[in-house]
């Protein structure tokens, strides 16, 4: 069984996180808006999910096909 509050990598008690904005990527193109958690100690990356708060993303005029 895993120790809670504890960083997978190092071993650490894990009562900081480092929050970072990241772009989420789906068969190369952006897709969302995310959020990524990682170790305050060892920078392992804890988890990522998509920003809540998030505006959605200006989606750009592609030109039509005539």
């Amino acid at each position: 069984m895993a120790i809670q509050g504890a960083c997978p990598k190092c071993g650490k008690r894990v009562l900081h996180v480092n929050v970072e904005n990241v772009v989420g990527m789906v068969a190369g193109d952006s897709k969302a808006r995310c959020l990524s958690y990682s170790c305050i100690h060892c920078n392992a990356v804890l988890g990522v999910q998509i920003d809540p708060r998030a505006k959605p993303r200006a989606r750009s005029a592609a030109p039509k096909a005539s």
